[in-house]
């Protein structure tokens, strides 16, 4: 009985571990315009105090026309320094392009499992170890009228020597109190509020590549985060 009991519990133990790696993303290239991937919308909180503030946090969520993040999440990269400006071409009237580049820190992200980089068996999750702004402003009269950008990420996922890269355009829509419909205002503890204020805008020209980490990039354990969207 007590090989036995031995012999079981090895299986038991072996399943156990086969499935903790079950469904590992698979690696590729996941793009928004053959649409493996969905566009989404995007929210800046104002966490800092206004635009441009060291402490405002970025939330993007995939969006199929009716429902906010049902493919992937992006939560909680926050700005953590004073955006640099690359290139000022406004004329003397105050009427041109203002580029800056805006450098954040932290955050976190997650995979449906029924993205085509999934089995169905799973949701994944991740953290974020880059992320960065490239934004465009309209200058009219000074003034600042709208803006685009071009965000540029990287991270590792949760459990698997796996890594993902990010690059996709936004476009703002406005600013002010947080709308309907757009993913809610973070703090810069990744904590909704929604009595920020902030802006909003659409993701769009999305492409996710996901590959084998390099040496010595370690899978974290993030089990609160992924419980949170199960």
């Amino acid at each position: 009985m007590m090989k036995l009991a031995s012999v079981l519990a090895a299986v038991v133990l072996l399943l156990v571990a086969t499935l903790a790696q079950a469904g590992a993303p698979t690696d590729g290239v996941y793009k928004s315009l053959n649409g493996q991937m969905l566009l989404g919308r995007f929210s800046e909180s104002w966490a800092g105090g206004a635009q441009g503030q060291i402490g405002n946090t970025v939330h993007s969520m995939s969006w199929n026309g009716t429902a906010l993040g049902t493919q992937w999440t992006i939560s909680c990269p926050m700005l953590s320094q004073v955006p640099v400006m690359v290139s000022d071409s406004r004329d003397a009237s105050g009427t041109g392009m203002v580029e800056y580049e805006s450098q954040y820190s932290g955050g976190v992200f997650w995979l449906s499992r029924t993205g085509g980089w999934g089995d169905g068996t799973e949701d994944y999750t991740g953290v974020l170890d880059y992320y960065r702004h490239h934004t465009t402003f309209l200058f009219v009269n000074w003034v600042p009228i709208s803006y685009t950008a071009n965000a540029d990420f990287n991270g590792h996922f949760d459990g698997y020597c796996k890594c993902i890269s990010v690059t996709a355009n936004g476009a703002s829509v406005g600013k002010g109190a947080q709308p309907a419909n757009y993913p809610p205002f973070l703090q810069s503890d990744c904590m909704v509020n929604t009595a920020l204020q902030g802006e909003w805008g659409t993701v769009k020209d999305l492409i996710m590549t996901i590959y084998e980490c390099p040496s010595g990039n370690d899978a974290s354990t993030w089990g609160t985060i992924k419980a949170l969207y199960r």
